[in-house]
């Protein structure tokens, strides 16, 4: 674990901090710009530690003032979670808003993938989301103040065949992040968790990674950029809503798709993991009724 820090770790003890893992790149990197924009102090946390170093480059030029915290880690070590708290907590830094950010996927038939890559995954999105969350909850608690955001997906929502450890994980991530936020309503506190569902994200390295280039979800009509997941989560943190499905009107259709019973969700769902070019809404709506092998 290596840090790299560009401005002075003294800051002003009125300016807030945002903690953003996955703070590398894609979605992690447009939160940041808008944090910045807002007068925010940065911690990024990554295992990448030259594409952080590009990140705060760019970062610095909008707000010269500000201090960015960069912090080179792999969070799908175990006690990655305490490393990442040790080191605020060994700088006095109060972590006004968590976003918890980081996550890669694995696509295929469950006995085909890597089962290290997939305990890596889980430990990711579950082990080290809940400890993080934890963690600094509890400051937060004690403040009577903070936001932590957890990034989920659309497919938290149903089962997904070919992409059933990843959708399982991501069903994790938003049911503890919804129910979370509960108990902190009923306790009354102003601590908020809100839970962040994209669909397909086509502008990260996530689709490349986890060996979807060609799969209908990333061409579909449907699917957002990293920015839009960023300005539409930013702009709902104002408000009494728990969970956010960024992308103009997909809110909308996914309260409608939700009626449907659950055998068609899945065949929906394995008709977007399809390879092709694109598909439309008349093409979904035909594969969730196809009563044949998806094979």
């Amino acid at each position: 674990m290596t840090t790299d820090n560009m401005a002075d770790e003294n800051t002003e003890t009125c300016r807030k901090t945002v903690l953003i893992t996955g703070g590398a790149g894609g979605i992690g990197q447009e939160f940041a710009k808008l944090f910045a924009r807002d007068g925010y102090d940065l911690l990024l946390v990554d295992r990448a530690k030259e594409e952080l170093k590009h990140v705060r480059d760019s970062l610095q030029a909008i707000n010269l003032n500000m201090s960015i915290l960069l912090l080179e880690q792999d969070l799908t070590e175990p006690d990655s979670a305490e490393k990442v708290h040790a080191f605020t907590s060994e700088r006095g830094l109060h972590i006004d808003v968590l976003i918890n950010c980081a996550g890669f996927g694995s696509f295929g038939f469950v006995n085909d993938i890597d089962v290290e890559k997939e305990l890596d995954m889980l430990q990711l999105h579950v082990i080290t989301l809940y400890r993080m969350t934890r963690l600094y909850l509890k400051e937060m608690i004690r403040h009577n103040e903070g936001t932590i955001i957890n990034v989920s997906s659309i497919s938290a929502f149903q089962p997904n065949p070919y992409f059933a450890t990843y959708g399982a994980s991501k069903s994790f991530v938003l049911n503890f992040s919804r129910a979370l936020n509960y108990e902190l309503k009923e306790k009354g506190t102003n601590v908020k968790v809100l839970a962040v569902c994209p669909t397909a994200v086509k502008d990260t390295g996530f689709k490349a990674a986890a060996g979807m280039e060609h799969t209908r979800a990333f061409h579909s009509w449907m699917s957002v950029n990293a920015k839009v997941v960023a300005r539409d989560t930013y702009n709902a943190l104002g408000s009494d809503r728990d969970v956010v499905i960024p992308g103009r009107g997909l809110g909308l259709l996914h309260r409608v798709v939700s009626f449907l019973p659950v055998k068609w969700l899945m065949r929906i769902s394995r008709c977007e993991l399809k390879e092709g070019s694109g598909i439309r809404l008349k093409e979904t709506f035909i594969c969730s009724h196809d009563k044949g092998t998806d094979q």
